[in-house]
């Protein structure tokens, strides 16, 4: 069976669009008319009375609500509510769907975005995916009224990802259990959400389930995790270089945390610039490391973290080096100066 397309040009009522999107397996619920927000139910947890039917045995949300049910569809944005307009509940579809915005005139660009010309978050998430040796799978896609554009992943068998909100990288957001998105052809003021690849949602790519894993992934209890074994054929004298500036991260006194991971990222940025050591792996042990650092009386934070490793790696490129093993009792001697400093 061929699947509708769900587009504002061949679908002039919500009705069309609702009943393309549960014929995919979406979960769909009514927004309120030119908004983003579910019209039902039309009242908070907090405020619930149990007088909607719904709500008998308890508050039932707008995720509860949703469905794939025809009928439950039709009767929804029939009638007297024809206007409503379109969510889909990304949990219960089986979806994850990455968010990327533009960037707003006006506001501030943070680094290491500003010094690479990056400003919207499509260009951010192709260099994340470049920095993790992945790919942007091509998905599902819709283009946003304010020039964004949502990308529909299936998400893996026995994950439950939660939502993020700039945790990944700057402008990039997703949206996956207790989360919705709002959908083609919804119009918000003069424009609409638009259909711009109507193929089969893709599976998440690799690099973001690995990004995704990092946000309910514990700090390490202290210190880096060892280099892991697919890269253990490196050098053991770049191995070295990485397990010891990750060291230093790990070990850095209060107060110099982000100076220590910057001087860290910079010395394996030169090494990644040179070509004898991933950028993924320099940039794990790294960000294991600082991560083991956040508690009481630091500051620091996954945003911070991932800007700091980044500009690290920026301008450690300005000078690749392909060291030799001897360049290893170098760095030794280095590090045991920087210690005694």
């Amino acid at each position: 069976m061929t699947t509708p397309m769900i587009t504002a040009t061949n679908a002039p009522d919500m009705l069309t669009g609702a009943l393309a999107a549960a014929a995919r397996g979406w979960h769909v619920f009514p927004l309120l008319s030119g908004t983003k927000r579910p019209a039902r139910p039309n009242h908070r947890e907090r405020d619930c009375t149990g007088t909607d039917p719904r709500c008998r045995d308890g508050h039932t949300g707008w995720d509860a609500r949703a469905t794939t049910d025809a009928t439950r569809i039709r009767r929804a944005w029939s009638g007297e509510s024809p206007a409503y307009g379109l969510g889909i509940a990304c949990g219960p579809s089986g979806l994850v769907v990455v968010d990327l915005d533009t960037h707003k005139p006006g506001t501030e660009i943070p680094e290491p975005w500003n010094r690479f010309g990056i400003r919207t978050g499509e260009d951010v998430l192709d260099h994340l995916a470049g920095a993790h040796g992945g790919t942007i799978t091509p998905t599902f896609t819709v283009r946003t009224p304010s020039g964004g554009t949502h990308l529909y992943y299936t998400a893996p068998e026995g994950v439950r990802y939660g939502n993020t909100a700039g945790t990944i990288g700057w402008l990039v957001d997703t949206r996956a259990h207790g989360g919705y998105v709002v959908a083609a052809p919804t119009t918000i003021g003069t424009s609409s959400y638009v259909v711009t690849d109507d193929r089969a949602p893709a599976p998440l790519p690799w690099f973001l389930i690995d990004l995704l894993g990092r946000q309910h992934r514990p700090a390490p209890a202290a210190g880096p995790r060892p280099i892991r074994t697919e890269v253990d054929h490196m050098p053991a004298y770049v191995k070295s270089a990485v397990d010891q500036e990750a060291h230093n991260v790990a070990t850095a006194p209060a107060k110099k945390h982000n100076a220590r991971l910057y001087v860290a990222a910079k010395a394996l940025g030169q090494l990644i610039a040179g070509g004898v050591l991933a950028e993924h792996t320099a940039y794990d042990a790294l960000s294991d490391a600082a991560h083991s650092l956040i508690g009481p009386g630091c500051d620091c934070n996954p945003r911070e973290i991932d800007s700091t490793i980044r500009s690290g790696f920026h301008a450690g490129s300005r000078n690749p080096r392909t060291p030799n093993p001897r360049d290893n009792s170098r760095t030794n001697s280095r590090n045991n100066s920087r210690k005694a400093a």
